[in-house]
């Protein structure tokens, strides 16, 4: 996910001292992989959800450089992840708005300038996607229909990139699985503005991007979890958040749902090993996730009460 490969790529390229500011391509270099360094340390917190210690660096690397939309991004999906996931408060919807909102405006001033970004498109076309599903179950019915119009610019980049790109395979799978779910009497509306999509397609997309190497694995997998959960496919569910969990065992959402798909799947006794991680952990910003720990460990234990 490097952002200014032409300008770090000619950094690389300058032998030392054969030009007269080496010393300040140098340090400029030094600033660069610090900031990645760093920018890669706030998404291992995020992704454990360590969020306290995500914020907090992401923060950071804002007011270090104002003009990179990713810690904006990645600092939203904070209060997304805990809305969607977890209690799908209001107040956890209005921080996500707010805080996506600054995002987009950031990626908005990245796209001016390198348009054919492919970290930054999927970022835009995703913020205004969350932003739709947020706003559209609060009942913010405007907000969601010009999430929904905006992000479509951003939808047809996508789709017309090369799936070799790992950000690039997941959105068009979430796409394309999201095409493929619209009821058949409604899909005139789709070719209307010539797209289309089929689900199982969007599954084979969003499992190839599962198994590779970059952050867009964990959402790849993250993503295929929930999907597989609504479609009642329990076993493959347990296979996805089990693979979450053994990477990242301190996430709290991972081990939840890792928990239900063991519970759905009819492993009820290992089930309950996970509910009460989930429970004891009593994660500050997840406490409605762990009250229904507590109830589905309360509900387990007493069915297997002699």
């Amino acid at each position: 996910m490097s952002f200014n490969l032409a300008l770090i790529t000619a950094i690389l390229i300058a032998l030392p001292g054969t030009h007269p500011d080496a010393g300040e391509k140098r340090a400029e270099s030094d600033r660069y992989s610090n900031f990645e360094h760093q920018l890669d340390t706030a998404i291992a917190a995020f992704y454990r959800t360590d969020w306290d210690k995500a914020r907090s660096i992401f923060q950071d690397l804002q007011e270090r450089d104002d003009r990179d939309p990713r810690p904006y991004f990645f600092e939203s999906m904070v209060p997304f992840w805990k809305y969607f996931f977890a209690d799908e408060s209001t107040e956890a919807a209005g921080n996500f708005l707010d805080k996506s909102e600054k995002a987009i405006e950031v990626g908005k001033k990245r796209m001016e300038s390198v348009p054919d970004d492919t970290t930054t498109v999927l970022m835009m076309g995703g913020l205004y996607g969350y932003r739709g599903l947020v706003a559209a179950s609060e009942r913010q019915y405007r907000t969601a229909v010009r999430s929904g119009t905006s992000g479509f610019s951003y939808t047809r980049k996508l789709m017309g990139m090369s799936t070799d790109n790992p950000d690039v395979l997941i959105g068009q799978g979430v796409f394309h699985y999201m095409m493929g779910t619209i009821p058949r009497e409604a899909r005139w509306l789709t070719s209307m503005v010539g797209l289309s999509g089929n689900r199982d397609t969007g599954v084979k997309m969003l499992e190839e991007a599962a198994t590779m190497d970059s952050h867009t694995s964990t959402d790849a997998r993250m993503i295929l979890a929930y999907l597989y959960h609504q479609e009642e496919r329990y076993e493959e569910a347990l296979r996805v958040a089990a693979h979450l969990v053994d990477d990242w065992p301190e996430n709290v959402i991972f081990r939840y749902f890792l928990a239900r798909s063991l519970e759905k799947s009819g492993h009820e006794s290992d089930a309950v090993e996970h509910y009460r991680i989930v429970v004891d952990r009593n994660h500050p910003d997840l406490t409605a996730l762990r009250e229904k720990g507590q109830e589905r460990l309360a509900y387990l234990t007493a069915s297997a009460a002699p």
